[in-house]
């Protein structure tokens, strides 16, 4: 992409050297690459939160569905639902959120993606001494939140993986960093680090991740994903032809 000189100006005084020494290093200290690779990288994020959107509903509604099912629509009042310190919070504040009248509808949908992947996790602790006891996620999780994800089994079959809560929550966790990534306008170029561990997922990774997600709840859904996600394309193309 060619640009103008006074283009190229307005380019570089928007970003600041620090953001740019990614880039630059990943173009081996050539500055057009470099934002070139920049700009690559805007609409890879662009495009991974078009397909976040669509996976974000799925994940919620397919989990909301079992809840509800299992303590009612209103499941986020009911005490015999196993909560920790953490989910509590992370309620609490989507239930600060709500405009209007607090519908099912419109609290579910204020609960951010961290709150439906930390129902996958192993669960915290709830209380304070001496009444303070640890929340076992197992619990949400046979017989209720694993009916949420029908293809989930055939999807970890493909990975030689077994289908359990360890898994779902992986594959929620690492979506919810790419989410994260992108929604904070961070560095894709040399993909991103993970929440709690030492490596680093590939901007591949990610996308194959969201294929996992899509698949878990509901197969079809994959195949959507695949038709209309436009990540594959920006991947596949040099920085100067996307």
């Amino acid at each position: 992409m060619d640009f103008t000189e006074q283009e190229i100006f307005a380019l570089d005084r928007s970003i600041t050297p620090a953001r740019m020494g990614a880039y630059r290093a990943a173009a081996a200290g050539d500055p057009g690459r470099a934002r070139e690779l920049y700009l690559r990288d805007r609409r890879l994020a662009g495009a991974f939160l078009a397909d976040l959107g669509l996976l974000e509903v799925a994940l919620r509604n397919a989990m909301n569905r079992q809840l509800a099912l299992r303590w009612e629509d209103t499941w986020y009042h009911n005490r015999e639902m196993p909560l920790d310190d953490r989910s509590l919070a992370a309620l609490s504040r989507a239930w600060a959120q709500v405009p209007g009248e607090r519908t099912p509808g419109r609290v579910v949908s204020s609960c951010m993606l961290g709150f439906w992947r930390g129902l996958l996790d192993r669960g915290d602790h709830v209380g304070r001494p001496p009444r303070r006891a640890r929340c076992d996620y197992e619990v949400l999780w046979r017989g209720v939140l694993d009916r949420a994800f029908p293809g989930g089994r055939a999807i970890s079959q493909v990975d030689a993986a077994r289908w359990n809560r360890d898994y779902a929550h992986g594959v929620v966790s690492r979506v919810n960093d790419l989410r994260n990534r992108v929604a904070h306008h961070e560095p894709l170029v040399n993909g991103f680090p993970l929440s709690g561990q030492r490596r680093r997922l590939s901007v591949g990774e990610a996308a194959a991740d969201c294929l996992r997600l899509a698949g878990m709840p509901d197969r079809d859904l994959e195949s959507v994903l695949r038709r209309t996600s436009t990540v594959p394309r920006i991947l596949n193309q040099s920085p100067q032809s996307s």
